[in-house]
């Protein structure tokens, strides 16, 4: 990131919880593995909108990848482009993940378990934002790669060091929550959740 930007806000993720920020157009989003291993669910809102957000299908149809491509844009569920991909120091993220949720948990014989899905809830309630349903994440950091041409997939560690993060540079006038994933069943955040950073800058 340029030595000449200015940091706006920081927002800081302990594990199992959520945060976010107001991103205006052509600032910049870093998202930091603080203790690295840790997964995040990042989501983005349009401001001023009920019905637009990050699509990680979308994003998938649009690139014709099942993995984020540095360089390349985040789309939205209306096929716009809402963030861009600027900078990556850890390359291996997920596209494909629902975000746990209580059902989940509930299934692990897990009672009152938090999750990614109650931790966007209660963020966007923060912000008295209501969109009209809950979007899937695009999961930074998280290994959980196809491993065969049946179409399996296999949870793994996340590679995220300690400090590793990427940038994103908004498209437009967004609300961006971050979840640091909940999941302590597994490999995927280490086996022990951790937190995250949240940065704007301009």
């Amino acid at each position: 990131m340029s030595t000449d930007q200015t940091l706006l806000h920081q927002v800081h993720i302990p594990a199992f919880s959520g945060g976010g920020a107001e991103v205006r157009e052509g600032q910049r989003v870093k998202v930091i593995a603080v203790q690295g291993k840790q997964v995040g669910d990042l989501f983005a809102f349009v401001l001023g909108s009920r019905d637009e957000y990050l699509s990680p299908g979308n994003t998938m149809g649009k690139l014709r990848s099942i993995y984020p491509v540095l360089g390349e844009p985040f789309y939205s569920n209306k096929r716009n482009p809402l963030l861009l991909l600027e900078e990556d120091t850890v390359g291996v993220h997920d596209l494909l993940a629902p975000a746990c949720d209580e059902y989940l948990y509930r299934d692990l014989g897990f009672d009152d378990h938090p999750s990614c899905s109650g931790n966007l809830v209660s963020t966007l309630a923060r912000f008295e934002f209501e969109p009209d349903r809950l979007p899937d994440p695009h999961n930074l950091f998280q290994n959980t790669p196809v491993v065969d041409l049946d179409g399996r997939k296999e949870a793994r560690e996340s590679p995220a060091k300690p400090g590793d993060y990427v940038v994103l540079r908004a498209l437009a006038d967004l609300l961006v929550i971050v979840t640091a994933c909940s999941v302590d069943v597994g490999v995927i955040n280490g086996g022990a959740p951790s937190d995250l950073m949240l940065e704007v800058w301009v």
